[in-house]
C-alpha cells in the first residue's frame, strides 16, 4: 500500500476525477495564497474558483479530513496579510480543519522579477524576520482555535514545522504501521520530508507554467 500527497493550485475537473477514484490512499494539499491572477500569480487561478472546485472534490465523496489548505507562501506585506484574510474568509465554511502556511523566501532571481514587474520587495533578507514569522503563526493559531482549525508551518526555519509526506498523514489515511516513514530528505533546510519519499512527477524539474514571482526555480524552462 502506499500513500499519494497531491499538492496543487490547479484542482482541475481532470484532477478531481483522479483524487475521487483514489480517495483511499490520498491527501489533497490544496495551495490558494489569494495572490491568483495577480502580478505575483498571474496564471494561478483566483480563490474563489479554487474554493469551488474544492467544493466539487468533496461532492465527489473524497473526505474533508483529506484536505490541507495550504496558504503557501505568505507575503508579509499590508497587501499580502489581505490576500490572506479573503482565503480565510473564502474557506470557512469549507469543512477543512487543517491549513498549512510558510512565508516567502527572496531568492536573488525572485527579487529579480518582483522589480522587474514594478513590485516592491517584501524583504531585503532571504528569510522575513524569525519573531516576525512567528507573531504571525501564532495569530494563524490563535484564530484557528476560535474558528475551528489548526495550523501547521511548512519548512519554516527556526520554527517547529510539519513535513508534506508525514506520519500525521498516514494516520489520516488508516494506514499506520503498514507505511513506515525512515530517514530525511534534506531537500533544503527545516524540511522533514522522509527519505522514503518518491516524487512521481516525470518532466524535467523546472519553472511550472504558473509563472510565480516567487518561485525556486531560477530556470523559465
Amino acid at each position: 500500500m502506499r500513500s499519494n500527497t497531491c499538492i496543487t493550485k490547479r484542482l482541475t475537473d481532470h484532477v478531481i476525477a483522479g483524487l475521487a477514484a483514489h480517495r483511499d490512499c490520498c491527501i489533497l494539499h490544496l495551495t490558494v495564497t489569494g495572490w491568483g491572477g495577480t502580478k505575483v500569480e498571474p496564471l494561478v487561478p483566483a480563490t474563489r474558483w479554487s474554493r469551488n472546485q474544492l467544493d466539487k472534490l468533496l461532492e465527489s465523496g473524497f473526505p474533508v479530513s483529506q484536505v490541507v489548505l495550504r496558504i503557501d507562501p505568505i507575503i508579509l506585506t499590508e497587501e499580502g496579510m489581505q490576500h490572506v484574510n479573503e482565503v480565510l474568509e473564502a474557506f470557512k465554511d469549507s469543512g477543512v480543519t487543517r491549513y498549512r502556511v510558510s512565508f516567502i523566501d527572496m531568492y536573488k532571481h525572485a527579487k529579480g522579477r518582483f522589480l522587474a514587474a514594478g513590485l516592491a520587495l517584501p524583504h531585503d533578507t532571504f528569510h522575513a524576520p524569525l519573531e516576525l514569522r512567528k507573531a504571525v503563526l501564532q495569530e494563524f493559531i490563535d484564530d484557528g482555535k476560535k474558528h475551528g482549525y489548526t495550523v501547521e508551518a511548512c519548512g519554516e526555519p527556526g520554527i517547529d514545522s510539519v513535513p508534506c509526506v508525514s506520519q500525521k498523514d498516514i494516520d489520516i489515511l488508516g494506514l499506520t504501521g503498514e507505511i513506515i516513514l525512515r530517514g530525511n530528505a534534506d531537500q533544503r533546510d527545516a524540511c522533514g520530508c522522509p527519505a522514503n519519499k518518491k516524487q512521481i512527477l516525470t518532466r524535467k524539474p523546472g519553472r511550472c507554467g504558473n509563472r510565480c514571482l516567487y518561485c525556486y526555480w531560477k530556470n523559465d524552462n
